[in-house]
């Protein structure tokens, strides 16, 4: 199964308090055999979220950590960024965000039907999120 992986699952994996930590954790371990893909902004992004959310030190610690792990990231290029772009301007709802339609735009552009997520936007607009299969 080819899975993607959103900055959202990777922050609940690595923050205990996070208010999905334990779905996240349960989720990990039904995943073990995918191969699992993410945006190349998905890792940065969670890295930030956990230094403003946790410490510095812990979001270092999840950098290096989640650079050795076996995850496929997807290198950014124009068409992905247009694609992106075009998913982002046909969203409707007030705070979407640009990483998610990224997401959305690798998905489509790679046949990637499953995503590891605790997003709304991705059933909004197609796309499988694990824990609900």
């Amino acid at each position: 199964m080819n899975l993607l992986i959103d900055a959202d699952a990777l922050v609940a994996l690595s923050k205990i308090d996070d208010s999905n930590h334990a779905r996240a954790l349960k989720i990990a371990k039904k995943i073990k055999s995918a191969s699992l893909f993410a945006s190349p902004l998905a890792i940065p992004e969670a890295a930030s979220v956990i230094s403003h959310r946790v410490s510095q030190k812990m979001a270092s610690a999840f950098l290096k950590e989640a650079k050795k792990k076996k995850i496929t990231v997807i290198p950014l290029s124009s068409e992905l960024e247009k694609l992106a772009d075009e998913i982002f301007i046909a969203q409707n709802k007030k705070g979407t965000s640009w990483p998610d339609c990224l997401n959305l735009a690798i998905a489509q552009k790679y046949g990637i039907e499953t995503i590891f997520s605790f997003d709304k936007i991705y059933p909004r607009n197609n796309l499988q999120i694990f824990s609900h299969l």
